[in-house]
Parts: structure tokens; sequence; C-alpha cells
């Protein structure tokens, strides 16, 4: 094995800064994938991806220029049958390539350099051809402007996120317009895939009460897990899902419904796991009210207070799922008095300054119906926060007012004295879990955005080897990403609390951070 040394300069290092284009195609295709070495073996794999990213822009600029001369010789109506013909496709997928292209190479031509310069690939493309298709020319550079340079730093789904939040913060209105739309289109279709078994695909939900939906099957099939069910977990929330929609499951409590899974026959080949008796997701306790028909589960939302407090239509969010409408933030609030209602005050980069739980709740009218447990996130700037004191809305006045008092006692002493009391304990206390969960918003590993209130709470330097468990050395993990640390031979280190260094076996390092809490205002649009 050999590191790729031509001329005396090793390969791996000149394609670390090497641009997509002809250079570099002769490099790779010259190169003898078996000669390089782990140390350059992924600077290899991040050349070939900006390679193909160049190679599908210009890709994208051909098909673009077929059906321009198509349509100028002939009919625009037919004119990605030629793409059709040439390049043997489907009549829909023809029209799926012709308009992707198009749309990227006249509408969004700066998105498209990107591409072609190497610097995003065709699906981080295809998310800004999805949502900034037929929006104004203003609102599509305002955000270009804003994500199209943070833009190969993302994934899909952050990538997506950002987009959708920014549209809903610069149009709350256009947003909310296509929100009812697409609400009045709502759907359920089933269909037989190419196994022979069925797909229920419902559409146009109102996302946080798919969200309740998706939380009351999960917490079930969590809860059966621990009674003792061998099915994986999956299976068990498939299963749960369509005795729900079926029928079997109708006037049951959630502890006849457990015992009627249990009784079932459950799997135990190679596909069954073992109970997971310590998964260290904090479950918010159901008591006998839960067990009562028409209870719905809680789930997370996030949102700015004063969105909240109806001062302005800024987006929230509902962590795995992504950003959405200020009014839905509202409506979701609203129907978890019961839950747990965290306040957080942010610096002017949006980042934590300080936490805690309000007991205080707003005084508006009654929503439609309550939901069980649940966290909602009040987030607020420290200077919006002063502001918000000095003339609170009447309906928040006793929240804002508490807010206040609570930050200001909060800044008078070290964290340290509420959150690293107990470093010897195993567990870590619930304000630790929670302010962990607040700072890091998420699974901290590469690209996961699985919230953090979903995940494992990891020691970065392990405890049984003297790892503390104090805010320092703590962090969410998803199950999958706890095991790769754990199992899977990744190193993780965190230099800074809340920064973080993944490394990979092969050696790289992929530095991370939690997504800030709340961002700037909006410039005037």
């Amino acid at each position: 094995m050999i590191d790729g040394m031509q001329g005396g300069v090793s390969v791996g290092s000149r394609l670390a800064g090497m641009p997509a284009g002809p250079v570099l195609g002769a490099v790779l295709s010259a190169l003898d994938m078996n000669a390089v070495s782990d140390d350059f073996v992924v600077d290899v794999l991040q050349a070939c991806a900006r390679q193909r990213a160049h190679v599908e822009g210009l890709y994208t600029a051909a098909v673009t220029t077929v059906v321009q001369r198509a349509a100028a010789v002939g009919s625009e109506q037919y004119a990605s049958d030629e793409v059709r013909a040439a390049l043997t496709l489907s009549r829909n997928r023809a029209r799926t390539e012709c308009d992707f292209a198009q749309v990227l190479c006249l509408e969004l031509p700066a998105v498209h350099a990107a591409m072609v310069a190497g610097l995003i690939d065709r699906d981080r493309a295809m998310v800004f051809t999805y949502h900034l298709a037929g929006l104004p020319e203003d609102l599509i550079a305002a955000v270009i402007a804003r994500v199209l340079p943070v833009a190969p730093g993302l994934t899909t789904g952050q990538l997506r996120a950002r987009i959708l939040k920014l549209i809903i913060t610069v149009e709350p209105d256009r947003a909310e317009d296509q929100y009812e739309q697409a609400l009045a289109d709502r759907m359920v279709v089933g269909y037989l895939d190419s196994a022979g078994t069925a797909t229920i695909t419902a559409t146009g939900l109102p996302p946080d009460e798919a969200a309740a939906a998706t939380e009351r099957i999960a917490r079930l099939a969590l809860a059966a897990k621990r009674a003792g069910h061998r099915g994986r977990i999956d299976q068990l929330r498939a299963d749960i899902f369509l005795r729900l929609l079926d029928g079997r499951f109708h006037h049951l409590t959630r502890t006849q419904m457990i015992a009627a899974l249990l009784a079932e026959t459950s799997p135990s080949g190679p596909g069954a796991e073992p109970v997971d008796t310590e998964s260290g997701v904090e479950e918010p306790e159901e008591g006998a009210a839960a067990e009562a028909m028409g209870r719905v589960s809680g789930i997370e939302v996030r949102a700015r207070l004063d969105t909240l407090a109806g001062l302005n239509n800024l987006p929230g969010e509902l962590p795995g799922w992504g950003p959405i409408l200020g009014s839905v933030a509202r409506r979701a609030a609203g129907r978890q008095h019961s839950g747990q209602w965290r306040w957080v005050v942010t610096d002017v980069d949006g980042y934590l300054i300080a936490e805690g739980i309000t007991r205080r709740r707003p005084t508006t009218g009654p929503p439609s119906y309550r939901a069980e447990g649940g966290i909602v996130e009040l987030a607020i700037p420290a200077t919006t926060l002063a502001q918000l004191t000095k003339d609170p809305p009447r309906a928040w006045t006793k929240v804002i007012t508490d807010i206040a008092d609570q930050y200001q006692r909060s800044r008078e002493r070290d964290p340290a004295e509420k959150l690293d009391t107990q470093p010897g304990r195993r567990h870590p206390t619930s304000a630790l879990r929670r302010y962990t969960q607040i700072r890091d918003r998420t699974c901290t590993a590469p690209g996961c955005r699985r919230s953090a209130v979903q995940s494992e709470l990891d020691h970065t330097h392990d405890v049984q080897h003297g790892g503390p468990t104090t805010r320092t050395n703590l962090a969410p993990a998803c199950a999958h990403d706890h095991a790769l640390k754990h199992r899977g031979g990744w190193k993780v280190a965190q230099p800074r609390p809340g920064y973080f260094r993944w490394k990979s076996p092969l050696g790289r390092i992929y530095p991370t951070r939690g997504e800030p809490i709340t961002d700037p205002d909006p410039p005037p649009f």
C-alpha cells in the first residue's frame, strides 16, 4: 500500500485542494484506488464527489440547451420528448429531468454555478429547486444569499430546514397560504410495493398533529419493548400503527394495548432484539389520565417567546421534523399546558446563556383539546427579553416576569453551582440533562438531526474510565451514534462545552456544534 505519490507530492494532499474540472477528472481517471492509503482515501472520495457534481452540472446545462433548441424548432409542449428519446427515458422521467434542469439553470443560476464548481451535488441542488421554483425573484435572491454559502456543509435535511425557515421568516403570509392549500389537499393512499407488502401514506397533515400521532406510536412501542416484547422497535411501531387504524385497539387503554401486543406471538428469529431496559431516553410520565381514550400524546415544540405571544410570525420548530409556521407553533404550545415549559435566553449569536423551567402559563383561551405531557421551549434573545419585561403582553405578563426574575438570578451565580454538583454519579440530574438537551439541540454526530430529547446522553470521556457527569463531559447521542462511538471505532472529544470533534476509524476529524437556538431578526424585506 502506498500513499499515491506523484513527483514527490502526495496525490491525496493535492486532491484535497483541487477544484472540480478537467484537471481533477484526469487525475482521478489515472488514479489506482488500490494504491491509495487509508490516510488519503477520504480525500479521494471527496474529490470524486466534487467531480461528480461538476459533471452533473454540465449535464443539466446540456438538458436545458436541448430543450430550448427543441422548443425553438418545434413545439415547447413536446420539447422534453427529445431528451426522452436521446436518453431512453420514460416520458414522466424526461419531464422531471427537464423541469429540474430548466429551473436550476434559468431561475437559479447561482445554484447551478455552485454545482458546476463542485460545491454542491445534485441532491442539494434539487432541494433549492423544489422549494424556490416559482417564488418572487427578490425572495429567491434573499434565500440564496443566506443559504447557498453554507449549503456544502449541510445535509439535505438541514438544508431543507434552513430554506423553509427563511421562507417562513421573510414571507409568513405566503407560507401560511401554501400551508392552508396543502392542508386542504390532505389525503391517505395505500398501495402494494414490489415485495407484495402494503404501504399506507398520508399527506397534507398538520405537522403538530402528525408529530403527536407518531409520538404516541413511539411511546407505545417503547412501553411494549420494556414490558418484554422481543420484536424490533420498528416492527412494533408498524404493528401498533396498523392496529390503531384497523380497529383492533379501539376502546383499549394503553395498558390493554401493551398486553394485547405481548399476547401475540413475538418474533424470535434473527430479526428480534433484546429488551432495552436502560435506553437513557427521558420519557414523560403518564398517569391514569393517559389511560383514557382521546388523550393526545404531548410533543416537543420550540419557538420564540415573542412568537408564541403573537408579537410576530417567526417560524417555530418540531424537532426531528423541521420548521413550522408561527401559527402552528402557537396552537401546538397552547395544547400542552400540562407539559414541561422550558425557557431559554440566548446571546447575540443565538446560543445559550441561561435556561430553566417556568410553571407560569399565559392566560389565553382554552385549546380545542389538551395534550398529555410534552415539552414547550420558549426561546428569547436577552435584548428582546429586556424589552418585553418593560412592556409585556397582558396574557403573558406572569410568564415573562417569572423568566426575567429567574434569568437575573442565574446571571448572579456560576452555572457549575447548579449543574456540576454531583460529578461522580452515573446518570445526570434532571437539570443537567435539560441543560445539555437545550445547548446541543440534536445528537452531536455529523449530520444527525435526531432531537436531543429523543437521544441518549453520552459521557464524552466514558464514565467507566473516570469521566465526570458534568456539562463539560455530556452530549446527546442517538442510539445509532452512541453505538458508533462505543462499538464502531469512532472517538469523540469535547474541547469546549458544546463543541465536538468526531474522529473516524480512518483518522478524519469532523467538528460539530449545535444549531443556534434563535436566529437574528430578519432584515427588512
